[in-house]
């Protein structure tokens, strides 16, 4: 167990209603790095960068309004992943040949949540030229995985019983399929952006001024990690949250090609607020959060996101992004496959158009249930979010 420490008369952060965070006891960062060090035997030490992402944790997960048994959870899970981050980082020193295998691309798709990127990169994926991340492999990387034994590997196994659980309606999940790689490996680096949880404003405002430098790196060699013996090494890979970090994924793989989804704000923004409120409400106290913090809280990160990527977008050239509108893409995936694939400079053969068809029966609009929302219900109107999102509309034909 970890030791924790007292936050005498915390200050109630913006998130959370006045009395609710007071005496809160949670770890030191000393006290998860001595625990994570202890289960691995690691001697390499921890750099800055890493460290300051783990005290930054620490602070948010203090502030938090959660219930004490989430918060626990989430020590325990910031324990867990620095923990994996020492055995990857022994694993590669005892095979430095990893580390000088090549990367191809990557091709990652990244843009605002809810506006088609789940199904773009599914889609994508189904093209055989593509190493694609899964979730079992990212949340255990050792061992690395190998072609030919994936069947049968315990981590895929649990997984696909873990996909009965889940609601499609909500969010398509393949255990086979690919899955968001920022969501999982940024917990190596200590830099998620943690929107499973209501974070307070300082977290945010920390998480889009870095420059995530440091977890490209990282995010480079996990892939060549997990490529070793596992092959092709064409990389597709999906995000939202990769949105903020264009110029530092172009930094890192002067390669890439970045893939923009789109899709009217008012649509994303409403959908966003609906999943936050359904993950939120199951790990806050009653009457922690309300669902008009829910609206300001999603409008404000999604909108100095789109801010960010469009900046950056002006700097790294058109020629660097493909674009998919979500209405193109659910009217005619076919026409829209193609007209992809000839601005990415790929060809689409018969086979992978039956896949593509197959694709969409299975996955079109209503087949997993249906799951309503509307922006009033979080306070918001439609001419708030037009107004925050008024550039990115007319650039984009919203």
């Amino acid at each position: 167990m970890l030791a924790s420490s007292p936050i005498s008369r915390q200050d109630c952060t913006d998130n959370c209603r006045e009395g609710s965070v007071s005496d809160v006891r949670v770890p030191s960062a000393d006290a998860i790095i001595a625990e994570a060090t202890s289960r691995t035997g690691w001697s390499g030490g921890i750099d800055p960068a890493l460290r300051e992402g783990l005290e930054q944790n620490i602070a948010a997960f203090q502030a938090a309004p959660i219930l004490p048994a989430v918060r626990d959870a989430a020590m325990e899970t910031l324990v867990a992943d620095l923990e994996k981050r020492f055995r990857i980082e022994q694993y590669l020193s005892e095979h430095p040949e990893i580390e000088q295998l090549e990367i191809v691309g990557p091709l990652i798709v990244g843009s605002i949540a809810r506006s088609g990127t789940t199904a773009t990169v599914a889609m994508l994926a189904l093209d055989p030229r593509f190493r694609f991340a899964r979730d079992w492999e990212m949340r255990e990387p050792l061992p690395p995985p190998v072609l030919g034994e994936e069947d049968n590997d315990p981590r895929a196994m649990a997984a696909r019983k873990r996909a009965a659980t889940v609601d499609q309606s909500v969010h398509l999940y393949d255990p086979d399929g690919p899955e968001e790689d920022l969501v999982v490996l940024a917990g190596y680096d200590m830099r998620q952006s943690h929107q499973r949880f209501p974070m307070p404003q300082s977290y945010s405002d920390w998480f889009m001024a870095d420059d995530f430098s440091s977890f490209y790196a990282l995010h480079e060699r996990i892939l060549k990690l997990l490529q070793w013996r596992r092959p092709p090494n064409h990389w597709l890979l999906k995000s939202p949250p990769h949105l903020f970090r264009f110029e530092a994924i172009v930094r890192q793989y002067p390669g890439s090609t970045i893939v923009m989804t789109h899709r009217e704000p008012t649509k994303t923004i409403a959908s966003a607020c609906s999943l936050f409120e359904l993950v939120w409400k199951n790990i806050c106290p009653p009457g922690a959060i309300t669902k008009e913090f829910i609206g300001e809280r999603c409008l404000d990160f999604w909108g100095r996101g789109m801010e960010i990527a469009m900046r950056s977008r002006d700097k790294l050239g058109e020629d660097r992004f493909a674009d998919v509108w979500n209405r193109d893409l659910v009217a005619d995936p076919i026409a829209t496959f193609e007209k992809l694939y000839e601005r990415l400079g790929f060809t689409i053969d018969d086979a992978m158009r039956g896949r593509l068809e197959d694709y969409h029966c299975r996955n079109a609009k209503g087949a997993h249930g249906a799951h309503t929302y509307t922006l009033e219900e979080y306070g918001l109107s439609e001419d708030r979010v037009n107004a925050v999102f008024a550039e990115y509309n007319e650039r984009f034909g919203f």
